[in-house]
């Protein structure tokens, strides 16, 4: 599977590891998976150092509708995406603009230490609302 977790129900964090080729099925596939562990709401990071990805921009559009659904559902925890790929990291942002609209935060990074201090303080602020 190139889509692996770990979830810290202490921290409320989910560390998420994706590698090789990352297609849309499995973007889909974890999020149904976090959602059984009951890990949505936590802050996520995903290190896709490595990894790259097919997924079109048809299908950023279906995540980011799939992210709405899950909003209405209860609410997301804050994301923060690491790639070292341009087409991942152009697809990301892609996903973050996107998903502006929606309440929900969602960074994208070259490195993971910009990528956890971006997250840890966006889960103060989180804690703070």
């Amino acid at each position: 599977m190139p889509v692996t977790f770990e979830i810290d129900p202490a921290q409320r964090t989910v560390r998420t590891m994706a590698f090789g080729l990352v297609t849309y099925d499995d973007f889909a596939q974890h999020l149904a998976e976090e959602g059984r562990d009951d890990a949505l709401g936590f802050a996520e990071v995903i290190d896709a150092r490595g990894a790259t990805t097919d997924i079109t921009t048809s299908q950023v559009r279906l995540l980011v509708a799939r992210t709405d659904t899950l909003l209405r559902q209860g609410q997301l925890g804050a994301l923060a995406i690491v790639t070292d790929s341009e087409v991942t990291f152009g697809m990301a942002r892609m996903y973050q603009i996107l998903s502006e609209p929606l309440p929900v935060q969602i960074g994208v990074f070259r490195t993971l230490g910009e990528a956890t201090a971006w997250l840890s303080a966006a889960a103060a602020l989180d804690r703070t609302t």
